[in-house]
């Protein structure tokens, strides 16, 4: 070998050895300590109990192996904490949110109220995709999609940004519903107490998971989302209902953030690096037998993720639409 194949291949050697050490540094430079998830609903219901399942797991797969720690940040359906993690919390992976899948679509659904850009909220994932119920107690006698429409009575729900609120307006304004909607709940968990007490009818916005032991008190009344539920395939859906063109493509764009329930953000200024250390994580979690495992256990969650970069590219493509179906979603919600 002679003098020049041996300079080449050292260089070559000295290059790759360089590479490997860079991609190193770059790979230990993210190390997380501990780590807020922060949840924009009360405790109890169904965006805390999956907050608390992925902290107790989350961490094993992030570098550091970090404590995660819960805290309730409840007010308006989580836009308050949208709102925090949009202005004002840490963009170092130190702090992540639990928020509706409906905050994306807060400043159409209500200018006014939510002025920021949907386009710049950091997805970690989402970590289920099933429609979501309308349901009735059976005290309260509403017990068809004909007495659903037709009859007056109250349904709960959290802020008027909550999907709570918004599901049942989007059905009420839909289809010429009778009943009233309540608004100040912290959360899924306070509204069924309400409404298992008589204070309420019911709700819409729930998963089927949340009833699936409870068909003796609640009445299961249609579907509000894409796809159907794997346990009950054959509940009819709201949104078929619709006549009107126009107003039916409003209520599918209300409806297209269920492909994404129970997410998970960060703040818009967080590093790159960080984002894809916390998506890694997240779906390296997903498929983990002791979480699998975990989340059978709490309200039986079926675990159908959406990674954080695929839920930009929905909302990006939800939200790039004629207009005049923008003023048609107002309409419904109104």
């Amino acid at each position: 070998m002679n003098h020049s194949t041996v300079a080449r291949l050292s260089r070559a050697f000295l290059f790759a050895l360089a590479w490997t050490l860079s991609a190193l540094t770059a790979a230990q430079a993210v190390e997380f300590k501990t780590v807020t998830i922060k949840v924009g609903y009360g405790a109890g219901g169904n965006y805390d109990l999956s907050s608390r399942l992925i902290a107790r797991h989350l961490g094993r797969f992030l570098p550091g192996h970090p404590d995660i720690i819960v805290q309730n940040v409840p007010g308006g359906g989580s836009l308050k904490l949208t709102k925090m993690m949009l202005g004002s919390e840490p963009a170092d992976g130190s702090v992540i949110a639990s928020v509706s899948e409906a905050m994306p679509f807060a400043p159409t659904f209500d200018p006014a109220n939510a002025n920021f850009d949907p386009l710049t909220m950091q997805w970690i994932g989402s970590l289920s995709s099933e429609p979501c119920l309308c349901v009735t107690t059976k005290a309260s006698g509403i017990d068809t999609v004909e007495k659903f429409l037709t009859q007056e009575f109250l349904l709960g729900a959290s802020g008027k940004n909550s999907l709570s609120y918004i599901a049942a307006a989007m059905v009420k304004n839909g289809l010429n519903g009778k009943f009233n909607i309540v608004t100040g709940f912290e959360g899924s968990a306070e509204i069924l107490v309400a409404s298992q007490r008589g204070e309420l009818a019911g709700l819409c916005a729930l998963p089927y998971y949340n009833v699936a032991d409870k068909l003796d008190q609640f009445n299961i009344l249609g579907t509000i989302g894409p796809g159907t539920v794997a346990a009950a395939p054959t509940l009819p859906h709201f949104s078929d209902r619709i006549k009107d063109p126009l107003t039916r493509q409003a209520a599918q764009f209300i409806e297209s953030s269920r492909g994404y329930y129970l997410p998970l953000m960060a703040p818009p200024g967080i590093p790159r690096d960080t984002l894809d250390a916390l998506r890694k994580a997240y779906v390296e979690m997903s498929k983990d037998p002791d979480f699998l495992a975990d989340a059978a256990k709490v309200g039986s969650i079926t675990v159908d993720i959406t990674p954080g970069e695929e839920i930009s590219a929905q909302v990006a493509k939800t939200l790039n639409v004629d207009p005049a179906v923008f003023d048609a979603v107002r309409n419904l919600l109104k």
